[in-house]
């Protein structure tokens, strides 16, 4: 009898483009100038995107909006958000205070405000054209595409 091996490949294939954007704006607003100037239709998903276990749960804005005719998704999501953390006093007159922590979506790119996730299922994404015009929208600082194979963290990025 011969033997047989078995590969097991540990990547998943990211057949998705990812947009990291600067600019200090309200995820509503945002999703906003983002419908108004890509033509989109982005709408508040009802339920977040939690990451974390019991104790510091974070719960990160989550905008979506699903073309049919062209086959293409987008989800629009917030790097930046603040949990509060109970921090235990050693002496004084309280036993524990709860204070504000920032956790980032992606932790190895802290400066991001905002993802743009794009999966499409041709070509109908114009990703250059989409990058210059939001590049030209004033209250965004930078969009750039992101490397997604260079990121730590990139399981974060897989729902659905």
């Amino acid at each position: 009898m011969g033997m047989y091996k078995i590969l097991l490949e540990d990547s998943i294939g990211y057949d998705f483009t990812l947009i990291a954007i600067h600019g200090s704006l309200e995820p509503y607003y945002l999703a906003y100038l983002l419908n108004k100037n890509l033509g989109l239709r982005l709408f508040r998903s009802r339920e977040d995107l939690i990451i974390g276990n019991r104790e510091e749960e974070a719960s990160y804005p989550f905008f979506e909006f699903n073309d049919e005719r062209q086959y293409v998704d987008y989800y629009v999501l917030s790097n930046k958000t603040k949990i509060e953390v109970e921090a235990k006093a050693v002496a004084g007159l309280f036993e524990s205070e709860k204070t504000l922590k920032t956790t980032y979506f992606i932790p190895e790119m802290p400066q991001v405000d905002y993802f743009i996730k794009v999966v499409e299922d041709g070509n109908a994404f114009a990703k250059a054209k989409a990058l210059k015009i939001l590049n030209q929208i004033s209250h965004i600082v930078t969009a750039y595409e992101v490397d997604v194979s260079s990121l730590k963290n990139k399981e974060h990025l897989i729902f659905e």
